[in-house]
């Protein structure tokens, strides 16, 4: 999870919960809307100790990552753009809303968005990192 770099990027769940992600050289931030993905993972675990594991991962996250960055009216206006660019492009944004919100994040900072759900957001105006 080490992140030292010069390149930032925003991080999407996929790679947060990949064990073989190289992200060497990025500067590595991730948004809330991640967390709140990770934080339904733990709540949703089949049994107690899938959920103590995914606990464990989310809170290593959290000491190497920080704080997410947070969804705002900016990022909200971005979603919306997305969603329509979706919309123009015959695909439904029902089903993507969270990898829509976080993708609307990196636009908004103007950064590349690194997933390995490329299928969700691809097209839209978002520089991808495949990792």
């Amino acid at each position: 999870m080490a992140t030292p770099g010069n390149r930032r990027v925003i991080l999407d769940t996929s790679v947060l919960v990949a064990s073989d992600a190289n992200l060497s050289d990025l500067i590595c931030q991730i948004s809330s809307v991640s967390y709140a993905e990770l934080h339904f993972g733990v709540h949703g675990a089949p049994d107690d100790s899938a959920r103590l594991s995914r606990q464990h991962r989310l809170t290593m996250i959290q000491s190497v990552y920080g704080h997410g960055i947070a969804f705002t009216d900016d990022t909200a206006h971005h979603c919306g753009l997305l969603c329509g660019r979706l919309r123009a492009q015959g695909r439904s944004p029902r089903g993507r809303a969270m990898y829509v919100m976080i993708a609307a994040t990196a636009l908004t900072l103007g950064v590349p968005l690194v997933t390995r759900n490329t299928n969700d957001v691809d097209r839209l105006g978002v520089e991808l990192l495949q990792r």
